[in-house]
């Protein structure tokens, strides 16, 4: 249950509105990824506790753009949490295609142009959003000659900043060689990595990043959960089973 429905026995007014169901909906996320966790407590008892309190954790998911939708989604005070549009137009939702389209547009920014004489504190910055490190060396990751090409007589750098710009000259000025190559798949941390140190920075609210995150189709929006009906029917949502965890 949410944290405005948490009354005292036998009160009957309880402040019910549609960001109620936001809450309950942002735990029914996390424990369907997360395989049957719940973000404030798997033991019923402090449960109930730690929702009016606030106290939560996402460690069972490892998704940053997950864990970005369902913080937002469960926060304790009902009027900063998103609008039932506002979350299903949220990146978690986001097809390849358009996750692609924001990374070509990042890397369009001025920051991103000037990507080989960037300043050391933005290029530190972004770096840490990759904490594995898996976009070091990322041009070991296309083809040789397809580096060759691009890199011409200005070699990008090689940092994030660098691969950023790098997507957007290729999806911009060699179509064909960008539809040999699928850059989600072969950076899976990218998108992630961009799209939370983007919100940190303000450019999510500014064009034309901010149209981005207009809904578009709901049709399909929760086929991302990736749902497996007959492994999670008849489990409740605030009583965590553990049998049915799974590693991340």
């Amino acid at each position: 249950m949410a944290k405005e429905t948490l009354t005292e026995e036998g009160d009957t007014n309880i402040p019910y509105k549609s960001s109620t169901d936001i809450q309950v909906a942002g735990m029914l996320i996390y424990y369907i990824l997360s395989g049957g966790h719940h973000p404030f407590g798997d033991k019923p008892c402090k449960c109930e506790n730690n929702i009016d309190e606030g106290k939560y954790t996402l460690d069972h998911v490892q998704d940053v753009v997950a864990k970005d939708l369902i913080e937002g989604m469960i926060n304790e005070e009902p009027k900063k949490r998103p609008k039932v549009e506002e979350c299903l137009s949220h990146p978690f939702f986001w097809t390849t295609d358009r996750k692609l389209e924001y990374l070509r547009k990042v890397g369009n920014r001025e920051k991103a142009r000037n990507c080989r004489k960037a300043d050391q504190e933005l290029i530190s910055s972004l770096e840490k959003c990759s904490v594995d490190g898996s976009l070091k060396q990322w041009k070991e990751k296309f083809p040789p000659e397809l580096v060759q090409k691009m890199d011409g007589k200005k070699p990008y750098p090689e940092n994030t900043l660098g691969l950023l710009r790098f997507i957007r000259n290729l999806q911009e000025h060699y179509e064909e060689d960008a539809a040999q190559v699928d850059v989600v798949s072969i950076f899976p941390d990218l998108f992630g990595c961009v799209y939370m140190f983007a919100k940190t920075q303000g450019w999510n609210s500014e064009t034309p990043l901010k149209e981005m995150f207009r809904r578009e189709d709901l049709s399909s929006s929760f086929t991302n959960l990736c749902i497996n009906p007959e492994e999670h029917v008849g489990l409740p949502v605030q009583e965590s089973q553990p049998s049915v965890s799974k590693k991340d």
